[in-house]
């Protein structure tokens, strides 16, 4: 509790923060200031040399449109004694600078409307519209002794103020890479690693809901090898926020999980995406434990607006292990992606249980766009259309047409939590990088479980980011 009350304390004044930028870029498209120093210095020649003036400390605001808006703060003199700045040059005076802050600012709206439709015992199926998610993010760096990049997202999902991600990353250290501390998502499930700004579909699929861990705290290390076609990743993680998204609902627990991924096919062209051909692989395990704590899967049916169908409920258990495997496809605008999650449960005064989940998806664009790859996280980017949508000039932006089948099953020995096979149709259209209009249509059936029945699904999205 104490430190989600200082996780809520500092977010709120980050929001506040947030805040007062928009509204300072909305009325200043460009605001710049400088606060000057005069060094005098001294030499042999003459003693009565003008004093020369130096740029100490400077700012800047920009707002850039879609990109969001831009701040900068470089002060050249702190921590810097008075012999110092003397002996320094001019143009040494300029170049150094001994603190920097710089960030984005920017937020993304998106808005669900779902039509629901249930039979058999499944309850609580209620049609309606919801602002899915509404949130500001900031990112950027600052530099005091080195530089340190840093996130923070935050804002509203239904029903609940949710932190999304809120963490710190150091520069390149030898043989550890990158060390990553904060809130954040660890490294396991490429559906929940990619951004759900740039998921194929709506929502992650229901195996990584139910078994892969949602965002926590921890630090972790890692970092791309040979040539950026591998990366490695490894992490140790406390619960966190149980008001998160997704994830296992696990309490008390401290993991340690790792990522390995390997582009077994490296021929991507950002300049002409129609010639793209990659293959990625990845594996990750996931290893909890704890003295005292439960363990709790549970999944919606892949749409946020209806309720949880599997539940395993609060299982005792104070080891555990999950195990994953990941494979992704792209040839030009054609995608092709699949992932498999197995986890082990030692439940105290009982008989450990096994459940798994996985799930297979294509997409295909029609105007021949393809999915943008991250070689230094191993997940997938924004999607660019070649042509951007617009009304009287040729351009339709992107369509993507899409389907995916997932099964979770949550039921072992005298675990009931239930089975869940899912099949999900979806188009998607990019009306350009930052405005995205989804519609998704689905039917699932459930059984095993007290939830015993079938379920059909008709939802759309507008999402809009900057």
């Amino acid at each position: 509790m104490f430190c989600r009350g200082v996780t809520c304390r500092w977010t709120l004044k980050m929001a506040a923060g947030c805040c007062a930028f928009v509204i300072f870029a909305a009325t200043h498209t460009v605001a710049r200031g400088e606060q000057t120093q005069a060094i005098a210095t001294e030499t042999t020649q003459s003693a009565t040399q003008p004093a020369t003036t130096q740029p100490v400390l400077s700012w800047e605001a920009r707002w850039n449109g879609w990109e969001g808006l831009d701040i900068e703060f470089i002060d050249r003199s702190h921590w810097r004694t008075v012999s110092e700045i003397l002996m320094r040059t001019p143009e040494e005076a300029i170049a150094d600078q001994r603190v920097r802050f710089a960030a984005n600012f920017g937020a993304r709206l998106e808005v669900d409307a779902a039509q629901l439709g249930a039979s058999g015992t499944l309850n609580d199926f209620e049609s309606g519209v919801a602002l899915r998610r509404l949130s500001l993010i900031s990112r950027g760096m600052f530099q005091l002794v080195a530089p340190i990049d840093f996130k923070l997202e935050l804002g509203y999902i239904p029903g609940k103020f949710n932190v999304k991600d809120a963490y710190l990353v150091s520069p390149e250290i030898d043989y550890v890479g990158r060390v990553k501390l904060g809130y954040f998502q660890p490294p396991m499930g490429l559906d929940l690693m990619t951004s759900s700004r740039d998921l194929m579909f709506m929502e992650p699929a229901a195996p990584l809901q139910a078994l892969a861990p949602g965002n926590e705290f921890g630090i972790q290390i890692g970092h791309p090898v040979f040539d950026e076609r591998a990366t490695w990743v490894l992490g140790i993680f406390g619960n966190g926020q149980r008001s998160g998204e997704y994830g296992n609902a696990s309490k008390n627990y401290g993991s340690a999980i790792g990522r390995a991924t390997w582009l077994a096919i490296d021929h991507l062209n950002p300049q002409n995406p129609v010639l793209n051909q990659s293959l990625h692989l990845g594996v990750s395990a996931n290893y909890q434990y704890s003295t005292t704590s439960t363990v709790r899967y549970r999944s919606r049916p892949e749409s946020y607006i209806a309720p949880h169908v599997i539940d395993t409920g609060e299982i005792t258990s104070r080891r555990g292990a999950t195990l994953g495997a990941e494979a992704a496809w792209v040839s030009g605008p054609l995608s092709v992606q699949g992932e498999f999650l197995d986890s082990s449960l030692d439940v105290d005064n009982g008989p450990d249980v096994n459940f798994y989940g996985f799930y297979v998806c294509a997409s295909y664009f029609v105007t021949g766009e393809s999915r943008s790859y991250d070689r230094n996280a191993a997940d997938f980017e924004r999607v660019t259309p070649l042509h951007d949508f617009a009304f009287g000039r040729p351009g339709w932006g992107a369509p993507e047409l899409g389907g995916r089948l997932s099964y979770t099953n949550l039921t072992n020995g005298e675990i009931r939590g239930g089975r869940l096979g899912i099949l999900m149709g979806e188009v998607n259209w990019y009306l350009q990088p930052h405005v995205r209009w989804m519609l998704g249509a689905g039917y699932g059936r459930t059984n095993g479980s007290h939830n015993d029945g079938d379920m059909f699904i008709l939802q759309t999205r507008l999402g809009v980011d900057f």
